[in-house]
């Protein structure tokens, strides 16, 4: 039902040591690459479990597959696309801009495909990490970055009888290739990001679609839009132009996070506006079903063309009923038995068990997802004391609901790059955050957190079981570009062999 899509690979031999080692080739690993070969650090390697670079951008092929936000602001800054055939690139057009990245940067010679990370071990004696490989292969590293993401496993709900479908039953982020929807009266699980956009698609091919809807979700207009041969051009030979877009698209995204505030005059006004275009857009009849009862952006706030529209169509139906159980033939609800010829399972990821299955052992045989057993405490969202010279990309509280999360993997990549930068400069071996300054951290990023709408009103991924938001940033991209700016006095401690520590380091400015 969840296909490795990494089984076919065959690993390669693995070297015994190299200075970085990172986890991952999806968005964050390709940009600590390319940073690293630009800053000339050049012995380090990238394990991806998968056949080919992209991350999520390679997992997710379902049809309609797109991002939601505006392809020129998806990019590095340091290697903008002004090649763009549309506003919101599709997701082929997504993932080529990655693998083009790749040769730009010449990148392919440090990735290994088909390797799987199953653990890491920190030695404090000799200053480094041992990972080992699923295949039971080793390898060790002065410094261990993770770049797994947050969306990368597919969660599928307990429903009873799932194993009992008699007929192709799938996640979206597992799209079987060769699944023709042709007149087929297929179910969708789940209306949320992946949904809004699978429905229209599969819509205009099968017999019925029936979408099973759990809760609402607030539902925007997405401005897309194809760019024309003279548009093109200018992005293409007028370099500013395209940077200035950029910069516009930036700043309006930016301003959405005032919207965020909880019980804020915006985020009424952005409420109210919200349920007014969507009940513009709905059908009558299903309004009370579609429109959410709590604020806007307590869940992800989506965004779609054509999902709204497609309700209107007489082969979609809407059905907000629980699911009882999944049968040979169908779905079967409290009411009702629905016969399907497919399910496609669009249900989200396990978002909040982060890293997991990578067993992750720090200082005095200190486990991070015991550490983490309640919710993450991390210093930045990055580091974690107890773990030195150990960095997460795109880790906890560092997702965003308003903005690139490309802009924050950037951030992430420079303070990195700095810390390395510092230990060196202190002829040091490692790096390791301190405690008081992750509390210090994790206090303030409560308390912004307390402020927002994510906090109560509804469930979401952006939250834990026990209510403790763990995914989201919790104040503006400029904020947190503020605050990694530059590697603080006192908030590292730098050690060498055999266990020395550097006494009074000085400031230092990266």
């Amino acid at each position: 039902m969840v296909h490795d899509k990494s089984a076919n690979v065959q690993p390669v031999d693995l070297p015994e040591h190299c200075t970085v080692l990172v986890g991952g080739a999806g968005i964050s690993g390709i940009c600590l690459a390319a940073q690293m070969v630009k800053q000339g650090i050049k012995d380090f390697l990238v394990l991806e479990q998968s056949s080919d670079v992209g991350g999520t951008w390679l997992d997710n092929t379902y049809p309609g597959c797109g991002c939601d936000v505006p392809s020129m602001l998806y990019s590095f800054s340091f290697a903008l696309n002004r090649g763009w055939t549309r506003k919101y690139a599709p997701q082929a057009e997504i993932l080529q801009y990655f693998k083009n990245c790749i040769e730009r940067f010449s990148l392919k010679q440090h990735i290994h495909f088909g390797v799987s990370i199953a653990s890491a071990h920190w030695d404090d004696l000799l200053k480094r990490w041992l990972i080992t490989t699923a295949t039971g292969a080793q390898i060790s590293c002065d410094y261990f970055v993770t770049a797994v993401g947050q969306l990368s496993r597919p969660s599928i709900p307990s429903i009873a009888g799932i194993e009992t479908f008699d007929g192709p039953l799938f996640h979206s982020a597992r799209w079987e290739p060769d699944f023709d929807p042709q007149g087929k009266t297929i179910g969708v699980v789940g209306n949320g990001a992946s949904a809004v956009q699978i429905v229209p698609e599969l819509s205009k091919k099968a017999n019925s679609v029936k979408i099973f809807q759990r809760s609402p979700n607030w539902i925007l207009h997405r401005h897309d839009h194809r760019y024309g041969s003279i548009w093109q051009f200018v992005n293409r030979y007028m370099p500013f132009a395209a940077r200035f877009q950029r910069l516009m698209m930036y700043l309006f995204f930016e301003a959405r996070i005032l919207c965020y505030n909880r019980r804020s005059i915006l985020n009424k006004g952005f409420t109210a506006w919200s349920r007014y275009r969507m009940k513009k857009k709905a059908p009558h009849a299903l309004a009370n079903d579609l429109i959410p009862s709590f604020p806007a952006g307590c869940k992800r706030v989506l965004l779609s063309n054509n999902y709204l529209e497609c309700l209107h169509h007489e082969n979609v139906e809407l059905i907000t009923e629980p699911i009882g159980q999944i049968t040979e033939a169908g779905i079967s609800t409290a009411s009702r038995e629905i016969p399907l010829d497919a399910i496609v399972m669009s249900t989200g990821f396990e978002t909040n068990r982060f890293l997991f299955p990578i067993e992750v052992v720090g200082k005095h045989g200190a486990c991070l997802s015991e550490r983490w057993s309640r919710r993450p405490k991390t210093y930045l969202g990055m580091l974690t004391p107890g773990f030195p010279n150990f960095c997460m990309l795109y880790g906890p509280n560092t997702n965003l609901g308003h903005n690139s999360i490309i802009f924050m993997v950037e951030c992430q990549v420079q303070y990195f790059l700095k810390c390395i930068k510092a230990t060196k400069q202190l002829d040091a071996d490692c790096f390791e955050v301190t405690d008081e300054a992750t509390n210090d951290f994790d206090d303030q990023l409560q308390h912004y957190l307390q402020k927002k709408v994510w906090n109560g009103y509804a469930a979401s991924w952006y939250k834990n079981k026990d209510g403790d938001i763990t995914n989201n940033w919790c104040r503006s991209t400029l904020a947190y570009m503020w605050q990694t700016r530059r590697v603080k006095k006192n908030a590292l401690r730098f050690s060498s062999r055999p266990c020395t520590t550097v006494a009074d380091p000085t400031p230092i400015v990266c």
